[in-house]
């Protein structure tokens, strides 16, 4: 029985804190390396023995000591905090402005945080379509609150929304490597993890601002037909909760997961069909990742790695589009839609809210087991500022689920566990509103030729690709997955962009009219590390495709056709694959 099938049966969860307590592993370069026994190389041929990393890193950022010096890189040790007395300017990708983002604490004083206890009254998120009056008005005070304090107050509005700015657009690098080696969040296993507990703690700190414990962030659930809308409790020009930098042409629209900067609000005959779409957009990427982490949160990042180029998770690529959607549709596309201010708007909660409540959902899945067992995740750090006004360092494995840190979401129903066989119904009435016009059918198979250069392109492009199994059997399917691969992609810095992908059947050496199923899409939101590594930096796309290949019947077929839909911004693409990865054998 499939994870999602198998989660219907059943509405409610019953959670555990499973912590792993097996020997932790990381893979490095294609071969397993376990947190005891492995020597490792510097481009100087230095040998630093990982053991001696992870040691030194046990205290206040020991790696700078136990590196030793300059250009040795702890290869397989966790990401750290940064050393906040070593801020510098950032910068705002859009414009290339450099701006101050540096935290308005320090370190002396630092303390481990200790997750609350388990009698402390658990805190209930809800969804922001269906708040009260009474629960709009205290959200509303402690918003106003948090805006009155002094500007270098950390508990300030502002320096709040700076935390995002300071974790995403390099202000901070990475301790203890030259040449530096930016900090970043975004486009990897850390991305669910930080804003986690981002959250947690400007929830509790509003709470605190108006004397509420129990005081909970509302979510926007925009996985579901009723929230497919920016709610209205953020709407209210009078209200602390307006911000009026977003799209005001959207207020009143319906979100479409197919959004690209400056396309036109849906007509009311085509919401039912893009609604359908939406949801099924959301069982397909809960469907392809089941087995594969990897695929959902992000793969693994290191100490002294910059954010690998293929390591977004695709529940972050749909969090980009809700970025895009809600922000203004011109550059620099403040605040939403650029993640130097994304922070600044306070709808930015209640959307990652629901992106923290969709990884729990996941979690709950896969039976509240970790996603990841390496120690290299358990151990990542960042540093907050709490509701008592100590600075604290948090690790991943401090809020493995929401119950470790005392909240719970709402229930709802989750109509996109469903969505598949009403999708196909409705297929088979009519065509669907709103798709991509078909391609021409040609005379014969059109063959892109990639070089070993990426290349531009502004129309869309079909590519034969060649499958590396065919008719797999159900194990087969269920210890390894399919993966469409988009590798050799390149957007100019500082840019937003998109494209969508499509698979379609390849039958007797004919491409058919329909340009087929989406299997995903690319989506960058303008955000910065070092502009020399972003001019230089290739980014790939990892599409789960057992199930949709399934859906099309292109199980027996050794070839399928992948169309490539460009949407917005100038984007290179250097080759197209498919390729097998085995998933995590102990779900």
């Amino acid at each position: 029985m499939s994870l999602i099938a198998s989660f219907a049966l059943s509405a409610t969860f019953s959670y555990s804190h499973h912590i792993a307590t097996t020997q932790p592993s990381a893979s490095i370069a294609g071969r397993r390396v376990t947190a005891v026994s492995c020597e490792l190389k510097d481009e100087e041929n230095h040998v630093i023995d990982r053991r001696n990393v992870l040691l030194g890193l046990g205290g206040l950022y020991g790696a700078a000591a136990t590196l030793g010096g300059q250009n040795k890189k702890a290869i397989g040790a966790p990401v750290h905090a940064p050393e906040l007395s070593k801020c510098h300017l950032a910068e705002d990708s859009v414009t290339g402005e450099r701006v101050f983002c540096c935290l308005p604490y320090n370190e002396r004083d630092i303390v481990e945080f200790v997750p609350p206890p388990p009698y402390e009254p658990m805190r209930v998120r809800r969804p922001a379509h269906k708040l009260d009056p009474e629960y709009v008005a205290k959200f509303e005070e402690a918003v106003a609150r948090m805006k009155a304090l002094p500007p270098n107050d950390p508990w300030n509005f502002m320096q709040q929304a700076t935390i995002h700015c300071a974790y995403c657009n390099g202000a901070y690098d990475q301790v203890g490597f030259h040449p530096p080696v930016s900090l970043q969040v975004h486009g990897s296993w850390l991305f669910l993890p930080f804003h986690r507990l981002y959250l947690y703690f400007y929830e509790r700190i509003l709470g605190k601002l108006i004397g509420d414990p129990n005081f909970a962030l509302p979510y926007w659930n925009w996985d579901s037909p009723e929230g497919m809308r920016m709610p209205k409790i953020y709407l209210n020009p009078s209200s602390p909760l307006y911000n009026p930098m977003r799209n005001k042409s959207h207020y009143a629209a319906l979100f479409d997961y197919k959004y690209a900067v400056g396309d036109p609000n849906p007509e009311p005959s085509r919401e039912e069909h893009i609604i359908t779409h939406n949801l099924h957009h959301l069982h397909r990427l809960f469907k392809e990742s089941e087995r594969s982490p990897k695929l959902f949160m992000g793969k693994p990042v290191v100490a002294g790695e910059e954010v690998p180029s293929n390591a977004s998770g695709n529940l972050e690529n749909l969090h980009n589009i809700v970025h895009s959607w809600t922000g203004t549709s011109e550059e620099p596309y403040y605040d939403m839609g650029d993640f130097f201010t994304a922070a600044r708007d306070i709808v930015f909660f209640g959307h990652h809210a629901n992106v923290d409540r969709l990884w729990d959902i996941y979690n709950g899945f896969r039976g509240h087991i970790p996603e990841f067992k390496q120690e290299d995740w358990f151990e990542a750090s960042f540093i907050f500022y709490d509701e008592n006004r100590q600075v604290v360092r948090c690790k991943v494995k401090d809020c493995l689920t929401p119950q470790q840190l005392r909240y719970s979401y709402h229930p709802e129903n989750l109509p996109w566990l469903h969505a598949r066989q009403h999708y196909f119904r409705l297929k088979g009435k009519k065509p669907i509103a709103g798709e991509p016009a078909p391609l021409p059918v040609p005379a014969a198979p059109p063959i892109y030729e990639f070089g070993p250069e990426p290349k531009p392109f502004v129309e869309p492009i079909q590519v034969i690709v060649p499958r590396p199994k065919v008719s797999r059997t159900k194990f087969e399917k269920e210890a390894a997955t399919e993966i469409l691969v988009i590798e050799g992609i390149e957007v100019p810095f500082g840019a937003t962009a998109r494209f969508d992908v499509y698979v379609a059947k390849f039958l007797d050496g004919h491409i058919g009219p329909d340009i087929g199923e989406l299997a995903g899409s690319f989506v960058k939101i303008p955000h910065s590390k070092h502009k020399f590594h972003l001019l230089h930096h290739k980014s790939s796309l990892e599409l789960g495709i057992t199930s949709l290949l399934e859906d099309i019947e292109a199980d027996p077929l050794d070839k399928v056709v992948v169309t490539i839909l460009p949407r917005i911004g100038e984007v290179k693409i250097g080759g197209i694959h498919i390729e097998l990865v085995k998933v995590d054998p102990e779900y």
